[in-house]
């Protein structure tokens, strides 16, 4: 465990290095940093720069890419050998994307899942299928579903070899979750769409998740509110809850004695994420089991259900402080 503890905080110090990362979401720094340990890669501060410098070049001023998810799409390149094409390949099918969706920046996200999956799935057909699993979610939960849910719709398409039949198994997951009250219905939605990767019938999953959800909760660790989606991996890892948690509490102890990492600076909600990830990492090197399979494809994409669960948070709070400027510049004309 304390390789990978190293290895992101490695890339964590790394990215201060980044051009323009005094101006970035401490939680975006922490997020990206987890996303390339989760690859067992090191930051390549100066490919990233590199990278920053092809997305400037290769997009306009007002272009979703220079947004939010700008160090993250310069991140996905850094590790690719062919830099610029693999931009044009995500902006490619960013592009194609729009033609389904309205444009946004959660579509950034949507074109980099789409992007890593590219060698086992047909792109136009993932793109297409994004539509689809998105059109699903609007029909079950039309108030629930925004555009920040085309990021999950995303891997659905990338994973699933039967829509139907994967929505029939999210709505199984969502009504049997809701019973219990633990979060809002939004995160619940969110939590049943990665469990539809995992290959085990609904009671099942949905039991395992609960019992997860409140050992962490007891042991004061617990992945709630953005961070639930991750239950749908961590849940399946071993069926010594408990043993893990500990393993969680440990490392967010530990984690918290380093710089940037206190509850002032970080906070003990995302501390815990980072912990529960980095733990889960560790047990997924040692699984040896008949989910193993569907757990790995599951966490190549923690990264950027993490990150969805960031760029939700930064917008939401963006748009908050918005509107709140606007709100004091009227009560002051």
């Amino acid at each position: 465990m304390n390789e990978k503890i190293n290895l992101f905080l490695e890339n964590d110090n790394a990215l201060k290095n980044i051009k323009g990362s005094w101006n970035m979401y401490e939680v975006q720094k922490k997020c990206s940093a987890l996303e390339v340990t989760i690859k067992n890669n090191k930051i390549d501060s100066e490919r990233i720069n590199l990278a920053l410098q092809k997305i400037k070049e290769n997009t306009s001023v007002f272009s979703n890419f220079r947004g939010t998810n700008r160090l993250t799409t310069a991140i996905t390149i850094s590790l690719e050998e062919d830099m610029e094409s693999s931009l044009k390949e995500i902006i490619s099918i960013y592009d194609k994307l729009k033609e389904e969706f309205s444009s946004s920046e959660y579509l950034i996200i949507a074109s980099q899942i789409i992007f890593n999956a590219r060698y086992r799935v047909d792109v136009d057909l993932a793109v297409r299928n994004t539509k689809v699993a998105y059109d699903y979610m609007r029909k079950s939960h039309r108030f629930l579903t925004g555009r920040e849910d085309i990021s999950s719709a995303a891997i659905i398409a990338t994973t699933s070899s039967d829509i139907e039949k994967t929505f029939t198994d999210i709505e199984e997951c969502y009504e049997l979750i809701k019973r219990e009250k633990i979060s809002s219905s939004n995160n619940i939605q969110a939590l049943s769409h990665i469990l539809s990767l995992i290959n085990l019938s609904s009671k099942d999953k949905c039991e395992k998740v609960i019992e997860m959800y409140y050992v962490l909760k007891e042991n004061k660790v617990p992945l709630k509110d953005f961070y639930l989606p991750l239950l749908g991996i961590v849940s399946f890892l071993t069926d010594n809850k408990e043993g893990f948690t500990k393993n969680v509490v440990e490392l967010s102890k530990e984690l918290k004695t380093h710089k940037g990492f206190g509850n002032f600076a970080l906070g003990s909600q995302l501390r815990n994420m980072l912990s529960t990830v980095l733990v889960s990492m560790e047990y997924l090197d040692n699984l040896d089991n008949d989910l193993k399979d569907s757990l790995i494809d599951s966490t190549n994409n923690v990264a950027l259900t993490v990150v969805i669960a960031m760029q939700t948070a930064i917008i939401a709070a963006s748009s908050a402080a918005a509107v709140s400027a606007a709100a004091s510049s009227a009560s002051s004309s």
